[in-house]
């Protein structure tokens, strides 16, 4: 005897996410403020030549993960991403493991960007510096660096509360813009440029061969993490609009890829052949400016291009801190709508269509950011780093399985079988890279401590929330997966 089981009301996201919308989603994710910090590090590393290549390498070797994520992403499109993905292939506790350990990276770079945004709007105008309020761990924390952030913190939440469409529309039109402005700065560049500065292309020192290798790896270490962000297209895939066709998500997702490291390398060349490699090396030296801002007024003289160096990174810390609060928003909702974290956090605002809890939380933290100063940044950076590549590979184990487990889902956006096994291959040497001792990616200590207090803290919630017995796994699995659990479990008990 076959009995309806009556679901409960499941509350979802208004639809009206475009194709355009997601790539800047991703892209923006991935341009920040890094490359105007750490460009002169990558040449001092790898060389011109072989940090361009590594970055090039970087985009072929996540091109593979990228794939699974296009194939997950167009299979289950819902709010959560992750969490659905694993949830499907492995059931609750890991998924809950994984999507709680991607919000310890999506709650921790909102306060990053807002510290940063003090931080660039000194350097872009020095003159209303104003003295220390206090100082953390060496680091000053003055007006001058809390106003900026709090502002444009406070925007962005006003933005997001009020609608998707508001902060994508937002997000693509900084887009654009931005790449206007490097368009501006690299074409510059290159007219004035010596390609002579590219000697030595490599860092390393020996064979051609020897030099080379050991230069690559000396970026690609890292490159990853300055390449991450594109991931946030499938937290926001439940509100992909009408118009979008079935496989555009998992192509938004492998374009951000793509033009990601596109951009990196361009940014790389341009600065490369403005300065020798003696010259960048004095820059290094100078720790009171952004070494990409300060090649330009060095190799020309030009003080605006220095300045629009600098607005475009602003430019960059906005996307970036747009494309997080979205995506950390709908995380948080999709565990509380999954039965995993309270419920006040699946709230659905009932003209606009959003998270307005989750995205309330998430916006605060990142308004707590200037208060604290640069003092956070290592730290909240490196261990969110680390739970972004773990789940890189939980995503790309689920796909695999799934095609076991799961062989009747729908794949609009369909991978080969060999490039799972690749993806999941990759994945499992970067984790390595920050688990393994002496990896020049390791984590410290404290590090791994700020991740063992944030898991701590989710599964002690995670506890609470399952112990409430509010739920039932079927209901669980129709909140997290929705209309893609699957024939088997469309709500009938024997």
């Amino acid at each position: 005897m076959n009995t309806r089981v009556e679901m409960p009301e499941r509350h979802t996201l208004k639809k009206t996410m475009t194709f355009g919308n997601y790539i800047s989603i991703g892209l923006g994710s991935i341009v920040g403020i890094a490359w105007v910090m750490y460009t002169g590090q990558w040449l001092q590393d790898g060389g011109p030549v072989g940090a361009m290549l590594a970055f090039i390498l970087c985009g072929l070797l996540l091109l593979p993960i990228g794939a699974c994520y296009a194939e997950m992403t167009t299979s289950i499109p819902v709010a959560g991403g992750a969490l659905a993905f694993v949830f499907k292939a492995f059931g609750t506790l890991p998924a809950f493991l994984t999507a709680w350990g991607l919000a310890l990276l999506y709650v921790s770079v909102p306060p990053f960007e807002t510290i940063a945004i003090g931080t660039l709007m000194e350097s872009i105008l020095p003159g209303l510096i104003t003295e220390p309020l206090y100082w953390v761990d060496g680091y000053k924390v003055g007006w001058s660096t809390i106003i900026p952030g709090l502002v444009a913190g406070a925007f962005l939440f006003w933005l997001n509360f009020h609608g998707a469409k508001s902060s994508a529309r937002f997000q693509l039109w900084t887009i654009y813009l931005m790449f206007a402005c490097v368009l501006g700065f690299t074409a510059t560049a290159f007219m004035n440029g010596d390609v002579s500065n590219l000697l030595p292309m490599f860092a390393g020192e020996g064979s051609l061969w020897v030099a080379g290798s050991s230069s690559i790896i000396a970026v690609l270490v890292t490159a990853p993490f300055f390449m991450a962000g594109w991931d946030t297209i499938p937290q926001a895939a439940e509100e992909s609009g009408l118009d979008m066709k079935p496989n555009q998500l998992g192509i938004a997702i492998l374009s951000s890829i793509s033009l990601g490291a596109v951009f990196y390398v361009v940014i790389i060349l341009a600065t490369g052949m403005s300065v020798s490699s003696e010259q960048m090396g004095e820059i290094m030296e100078n720790k009171d400016v952004m070494p990409t801002a300060e090649v330009f007024r060095v190799a020309f003289g030009f003080e605006w291009m220095t300045k629009l160096v600098l607005i475009t990174a602003l430019m960059g810390l906005l996307t970036t801190l747009n494309a997080v609060i979205i995506s950390a928003s709908r995380l948080l909702f999709s565990l509380a709508r999954g039965g995993m974290l309270p419920h006040w956090l699946a709230a659905v605002h009932p003209r606009h269509g959003t998270p307005g809890n989750a995205i309330i939380i998430v916006s605060s933290i990142s308004l707590l950011g200037p208060f604290v100063g640069m003092a956070a940044l290592g730290p909240m950076v490196n261990s969110g780093s680390f739970a972004v590549t773990f789940t890189l590979f939980m995503t790309t184990l689920s796909a695999l399985k799934l095609r076991s487990s799961a062989p009747g889902l729908e794949r609009p956006y369909r991978t080969h079988v060999s490039t799972l096994f690749l993806a999941v291959t990759i994945a499992l040497i970067l984790l390595s890279l920050m688990l393994v001792p002496q990896s020049p990616g390791q984590l410290s200590m404290l590090e791994f401590a700020y991740v063992g207090i944030w898991m701590l803290l989710g599964v002690t919630g995670y506890i609470m929330r399952l112990s409430s017995g509010d739920m039932s796994p079927q209901e669980r699995s129709y909140m997290i997966l929705g209309d893609y659990r699957g024939p088997e479990s469309q709500g009938n008990l024997s």
